[in-house]
């Protein structure tokens, strides 16, 4: 019985084996088969159409596309063969095929000739119209070369150029122009060039501006301080002696009286030995020629040191008054007025930060005489202000004390007099935050409440509107104090003190050497 069912078993297996590989026959067989009735009907087509090449090209262009759209079960039913025999071809066809179910599951999707009523994208194909030749030969080329098809849509794409221009379209070069186009461009940018240096050097001041013999020195026209604008024709920076000497004269007459310096840098040279000089036209002629250190008019220190320079003629440093006056425009140490590494040679009361632009100037208790120079305002980096305890006199410019960074002002103890511009102040030095005006009798003015958010105010309370007095006898509030606590900000000054004392002049000290006889310039009148 074993013996039999492994017999069984294995006459199964055959069996089995045997059925694949006859189906695997038979599916090869009918492949054959389709493809051989393929050819025939191919063949056929072409012997049929040998008369009429054109038709026949149509017909196998069609039958191409189709086959590409439907695939091989429709390739062959593409065309008819002539308009005689086209109905019974159609008959023969339905009835050897039997189309499969489209995607409806019905058979009313399909047309007469088996194919589908409808394509992929939902159309119908009865109303799609035929093909043109063009067509289906672009769409052949297509299929059989994308890239063919793909650089001459390219072509047809390309923006027509000017021919002259076509290389530099291509290539980038631009090699349509021919030889002597090309040396005149070359010249014409050379040329554009050339008048455009001449044109800097020209009006640059490169040239110099000095006269001979000293004649016609009033001739040079007076400018203003040159701006941060761009000038429209390129030009060739600056720096001849000509240019630093009118542009620099130019720029000190921006912040001095006008009358206090000519209008030719000519008329400088020799102020320190004439008795009419101003001590503008000193500090003028010390910064423009005699200085070693030559600053140029684009550094930011250039009309700071020229207000020291000033600052030093007008208010007795020159004369000899001030009591300690190291280093100031002495010719040996005299190179840097903000010193050196360690504080060497740096001018008395003179401190700078690390750009070297003065910050602070303290000259109190110093002898310090005549008034405050208004050529102050080119200490833009100015923080400190002391001068206190002198013997200034005058009223005070406003622009010198109303610097952007300005935070402490200590004025007190002088004989300034008129009234103190205190909008202008606060307008300009919005960081002010001390205040010191007392101890001089005939300064005045009145108080507006912008002061409030002061942190320390001392005047003489009697000069000044509204009186701030006192509230009590024994109170240390004032009246101007309680005022700005009932302001709506209720902002008040740390510190606001009615000051009582009467001033007292500083005198110099009876053991300070005798100076040396020297013009130090005469005020021009009127400043």
């Amino acid at each position: 019985m074993s013996s039999r069912g492994s017999s069984t078993r294995k006459k199964g297996g055959t069996t089995v084996d045997d059925a694949i590989e006859q189906k695997l026959r038979k599916k090869k067989q009918q492949e054959k088969a389709y493809q051989d009735k393929l050819e025939a009907k191919i063949r056929q087509k072409k012997a049929s159409s040998s008369n009429n090449y054109d038709d026949d090209e149509e017909e196998k262009l069609e039958e191409g596309m189709l086959e590409d759209e439907y695939g091989n079960a429709y390739g062959s039913s593409s065309k008819k063969k002539s308009s005689g025999d086209s109905a019974s071809s159609s008959k023969k066809k339905r009835k050897k095929k039997k189309p499969s179910s489209s995607p409806s599951g019905s058979s009313n999707s399909l047309n007469t000739d088996g194919q589908p009523l409808f394509t992929k994208g939902g159309g119908d194909v009865r109303n799609k119209p035929p093909p043109s030749l063009a067509d289906i030969e672009a769409a052949r080329q297509a299929s059989v070369d994308p890239l063919r098809a793909a650089e001459a849509e390219r072509e047809n794409d390309k923006q027509k150029v000017n021919p002259k221009f076509a290389d530099l379209h291509e290539t980038g070069q631009w090699g349509g122009l021919s030889k002597w186009e090309k040396y005149g461009i070359c010249v014409l940018t050379l040329g554009v060039i050339g008048v455009a240096v001449w044109l800097g050097i020209q009006f640059g001041g490169g040239g110099g501006s000095g006269t001979e013999g000293g004649e016609n020195q009033n001739t040079v026209v007076q400018t203003r301080a040159p701006t941060m604008s761009p000038s429209m024709t390129p030009t060739l920076a600056p720096t001849g002696t000509g240019y630093r000497l009118t542009t620099g004269l130019a720029m000190m007459k921006e912040i001095s009286p006008s009358i206090a310096l000519p209008n030719n840098p000519e008329a400088l040279k020799g102020a320190k030995t004439r008795t009419g000089s101003t001590p503008q036209m000193l500090a003028a002629e010390f910064i423009l020629y005699d200085d070693a250190q030559k600053l140029s008019v684009r550094d930011p220190t250039f009309l700071e040191r020229y207000a020291l320079a000033v600052f030093y003629y007008a208010n007795g440093g020159c004369s000899g008054d001030w009591i300690t006056r190291t280093n100031w425009m002495d010719p040996v140490n005299a190179t840097n007025h903000c010193g050196v590494a360690g504080g060497d040679g740096k001018w008395h009361g003179v401190f700078c930060n690390l750009q070297g632009r003065v910050t602070e100037v303290k000259m109190n208790g110093n002898y310090v005489t005549w008034k405050l120079p208004r050529e102050f305002v080119a200490f833009t980096e100015l923080s400190t202000l002391e001068v206190s305890d002198n013997r200034m006199v005058g009223e005070l410019p406003s622009e010198a004390i109303s610097m952007p960074k300005l935070f402490t002002l200590l004025l007190n103890n002088n004989d300034f007099e008129g009234v103190f511009p205190f909008d202008v102040v606060k307008q300009g030095a919005a960081s002010l935050d001390t205040l010191w005006i007392q101890e001089n009798s005939q300064l005045s003015g009145r108080v507006p409440t912008s002061f409030c958010s002061l942190g320390s105010i001392t005047l003489d309370c009697a000069n000044f509107l509204p009186q701030p007095v006192y509230v009590s006898p024994d109170s240390s509030e004032t009246t101007f104090v309680a005022d700005c606590k009932a302001e709506p900000e209720g902002i008040s000054p740390r510190e606001y003190t009615c000051n009582t004392e009467v001033g007292v002049p500083v005198e110099k000290p009876a053991d300070a050497p005798a100076p040396a006889p020297r013009i130090c310039g005469t005020p021009a009148a009127g400043t």
